[in-house]
């Protein structure tokens, strides 16, 4: 259920990122820069009657010229009526939240986020991420969950779930709540089982593993960087059952192999693990009672239409253009 609505979260931040990059592009690319009045006055000085004024360009293609009136239309089609809801949605979440005593504490907002980088080495990685792969800074990516949050809590108000749906919750999902861990990988791939045999054995003689995966492992995408693959889960379902077997047996420091994985032939190495510590039961019974709540409405579109409508939201027609 939680990981559900996890990706579902990630999807909603994709789609909250290309109306961000839509505003940026509309605030920095089409509007004109502000006029300096003194430098009006001093051109109209100089020149007897106005300049016809040229529309600003916002791309050039060969001979074609791409304007920024038809790049700002093309927004306005595409993301316009997208947007302008996520604003109302948003200023109807502000008031309702005020008028209730709403908040988010930095503890649901830190617990929220730390769920957000799951599968991530380090809160550093995520962001990176987030920012090279969606444009999205730290404070927009908090702001846009504190939204969120905000939304489900305002949903969850009017929603019972029983002490008795938690306790069934729990016990059917108990590996959901046990501690989980995590394996700092490093692996060579070869392309043969006796070319693994034979750096084993170089391994086992003192060889250093990182050095040897840079000179010998065909897998490109991790060779540089000594045949390093990352915290991984320790029953992630993305990774190889026999590589993930024959990790969970090693100590820290060992090397095992060959495993014959889809490339080759693996000699993998365990640098470190990493056991999450388990939340309280009062916190973890909390969440539960939140997913559940979640679970029983159908989508958050309901919720956010009846607060349009409390607070009387409406469209405004477009100014005409003289």
């Amino acid at each position: 259920m939680k990981n559900d609505r996890m990706l579902k979260s990630i999807v909603l931040i994709q789609a909250i990122c290309m109306i961000i990059l839509a505003l940026v592009v509309v605030f920095r690319v089409l509007l004109p820069p502000k006029a300096d009045p003194q430098a009006a006055v001093d051109n109209s000085q100089d020149q007897e009657g106005p300049a016809p004024a040229e529309e600003p360009l916002a791309a050039k293609v060969g001979h074609e010229q791409i304007t920024a009136k038809q790049l700002s239309d093309e927004l306005q089609l595409q993301y316009g009526d997208q947007l302008l809801r996520t604003l109302m949605v948003r200023a109807a979440t502000r008031q309702e939240a005020e008028a209730y005593g709403l908040s988010i504490s930095d503890t649901e907002m830190n617990d929220e986020l730390e769920a957000m980088m799951t599968g991530y080495e380090s809160k550093e990685q995520y962001y990176a991420t987030m920012k090279e792969q969606l444009g999205l800074t730290p404070e927009g990516i908090r702001e846009d969950t504190e939204y969120r949050l905000l939304l489900e809590k305002i949903a969850v108000r009017s929603v019972e779930v029983t002490e008795s749906e938690i306790d069934a919750y729990i016990a059917d999902n108990k590996e959901q709540f046990a501690p989980r861990k995590q394996l700092h990988l490093a692996w060579i791939v070869l392309a043969t089982e006796k070319d693994a045999d034979d750096l084993l054995e170089q391994l086992e003689s003192g060889e250093d593993f990182a050095l040897m995966a840079k000179n010998y492992s065909i897998d490109t995408n991790t060779a540089d960087g000594g045949g390093d693959l990352g915290f991984i889960e320790a029953d992630d379902p993305f990774t190889d059952d026999a590589i993930l077997e024959a990790a969970n047996q090693l100590s820290v420091g060992e090397v095992t192999g060959p495993i014959e994985v889809e490339q080759g032939q693996a000699i993998i190495q365990l640098l470190e693990t990493h056991t999450e510590e388990m939340p309280s039961e009062s916190r973890v019974r909390d969440q539960v009672k939140r997913e559940l709540a979640l679970s029983k409405l159908n989508g958050l579109r309901e919720v956010e239409n009846s607060l349009l409508q409390k607070y009387n939201a409406e469209v405004l027609p477009k100014p005409s253009e003289g």
